[in-house]
């Protein structure tokens, strides 16, 4: 297993205009330490947006430095959720990709002729997003550095690059120097700045006083910067500010107040999307914060089915509100979609500020020329290995496209 490993590094080395020195003894570490009992994990990017309900996202070409965890204990984590069903979550700690693996690809698309499945993709520099299940500034890479070695790779191929993370660390010098404000954007999730509930919903990240001074390094050095304000958490109970209902229950999970703080670190651009969870979840935050979210919910979503979420009249007049504020300090707003239902990818358009992508990109880097949503369903299927017969990818391509379409359709009219 880890022969193979060698072999793709010496190779690389030895025929890559990219020299690497990258120390391949972490990988005897983890193999050592038995985690590594399904192999290591690929070092291939992913298309997410190909049958999920991600099929309008702008950035799904994907991957992770580290996989199967991640130290941020991030109470609301969907993929903490599902991984930790199977108990490959954090058993004991994250895992490395084969960056060699990583590296070979775009060795192959960049410097030869040969064929590749990703070739198509990546030979067009279609933004990579990295970060999405598992954050790469862990303290960690500080001792593996696979992280800093993916973005040398990148910075040397000239690759633009999605970066999501709740960590500082991303100011260090080391990462600083391979990465190119004209290729990254980087995205900082900041569900809350206040710090005891921070502390509680993502109980290994670093403090939001942490974050908010690596938003203002990085504003500062020019890199186009956006807070994720994801999940955001509600204020009063459901019905406040869409059906003006009046309630003495208040949380402060949030306040409009802290866009205001926002602008003082930098922050150019704001993204939101509002919370929505899983029942085992809102037990765990219920237990931490000594809070009853069912009491917020509305009796009619109660009477939907489990889960925690909030009407969409209520969480339109939140996204408005917020949008009132970043209008006060010239900070651009856009929502995220993402786990809401494709709906809301077309409900909520009008409040964006850049109409060309929801992460708020496009137009803001040059180097962002091209996206995932470009690419025919069809043709990310293939990309994918998704096993469905010709038929049924054509039937999928088709259901997908129609119900775009129509969603579509239903939301410009009702404008």
């Amino acid at each position: 297993m880890l022969s193979k490993l060698q072999k793709n590094f010496k190779f690389l080395n030895e025929s890559s205009d990219y020299k690497s020195d990258f120390d391949l003894s972490i990988y005897e570490f983890f193999h050592s330490k038995n985690l590594f009992s399904n192999g290591v994990p690929s070092g291939a990017p992913e298309l997410m947006n190909a049958i999920s309900d991600c099929s309008q996202c702008y950035y799904g070409l994907q991957i992770d430095s580290y996989v199967n965890g991640c130290f941020h204990d991030c109470q609301y984590c969907w993929a903490k959720t599902d991984l930790t069903k199977s108990n490959q979550w954090n058993n004991p700690m994250p895992v490395p990709i084969d960056i060699t693996e990583f590296w070979k690809i775009l060795y192959t698309i960049f410097e030869t002729n040969e064929p590749h499945a990703l070739r198509a993709i990546i030979e067009k520099r279609t933004p990579l997003r990295i970060g999405s299940l598992s954050d790469p500034f862990m303290t960690m890479d500080k001792k593996y550095n696979v992280t800093l070695e993916m973005l040398k790779i990148l910075n040397h191929y000239d690759y633009p690059v999605v970066i999501l993370t709740r960590s500082h660390h991303i100011v260090e010098k080391r990462y600083l120097d391979v990465m190119n404000p004209k290729l990254v954007a980087i995205q900082i999730s900041l569900p809350s700045l206040n710090e005891e509930f921070t502390k509680l919903l993502e109980p290994g990240a670093p403090s939001p006083i942490k974050r908010l001074e690596a938003l203002k390094v990085l504003s500062d050095l020019g890199f186009w910067t956006t807070v994720r304000l994801n999940p955001l958490f509600p204020i009063y109970p459901d019905g406040k500010y869409s059906r003006n209902i009046e309630s003495d229950f208040s949380t402060d999970f949030f306040s409009f107040k802290s866009i205001e703080t926002l602008y003082e670190y930098g922050c150019k651009s704001l993204l939101t999307g509002f919370v929505h969870l899983e029942d085992q979840v809102i037990k765990l935050i219920e237990n931490k914060t000594q809070i009853n979210l069912y009491d917020m919910m509305s009796n009619e979503l109660k009477e939907e089915g489990p889960g925690f979420r909030y009407s969409n009249s209520e969480i339109r007049k939140y996204y408005e509100l917020i949008k009132e504020e970043c209008q006060k300090f010239n900070i651009e707003f856009t929502t995220c979609y993402l786990g809401l239902g494709e709906p809301y990818y077309w409900k909520d358009q009008d409040l964006w500020d850049n109409k060309d992508d929801c992460c708020n990109i496009k137009n803001r880097l040059e180097s962002f020329k091209t996206d995932t949503q470009m690419i025919p369903i069809v043709n990310r299927l293939e990309i994918s290995n998704v096993e469905m017969s010709y038929f049924q990818k054509r039937l999928h391509s088709f259901w997908q496209s129609f119900k775009s379409y129509f969603l579509k359709k239903i939301f410009e009219s009702s404008k």
